[in-house]
């Protein structure tokens, strides 16, 4: 993998071409620099060459659910923050139950609201980046 640096560039998986559109658009139009990938096998395909300081991913995909998806990420090393994202807000205490015991990462539920998503990748922004600032100077 390679290593944190810093930077503006978001990774979307998502199976559903609508919520990768819609994405790439909002997110875009915001300034942040998006990537697709429509299944997790691409995704770890873009991370082999780039390093994203924020990965955004759907919870129920296909070939590998998002959380088999993350823990891969965190076994390879991946140093970027993860929002995940789920279409099942019609039962929000059982999603809700499984992030908070297992991953611990923020979830946001389609259709977004706007404002929350926006304030969730800058919160990860600036959580990646302020790992990266070097140690404060001791006080005198």
């Amino acid at each position: 993998m390679l290593q944190k640096e810093p930077n503006k560039r978001i990774l979307i998986v998502d199976d559903e071409a609508d919520v990768l559109d819609f994405l790439k658009i909002y997110l875009g139009s915001l300034g942040w620099d998006v990537t697709l990938a429509a299944t997790t096998n691409d995704a770890f395909a873009v991370l082999e060459k780039a390093t994203f300081f924020l990965v955004i991913t759907d919870i129920a995909m296909p070939e590998m659910d998002g959380y088999e998806f993350i823990g891969n990420l965190k076994t390879m090393g991946v140093p970027s923050q993860v929002l995940l994202m789920t279409g099942f807000g019609y039962n929000p205490k059982h999603t809700l139950v499984k992030i908070y015991k297992t991953t611990r990462y923020p979830c946001l539920f389609k259709p977004f609201n706007r404002a929350k998503l926006s304030e969730a990748v800058r919160d990860a922004f600036d959580l990646y980046h302020k790992e990266n600032e070097p140690p404060a100077p001791p006080a005198p």
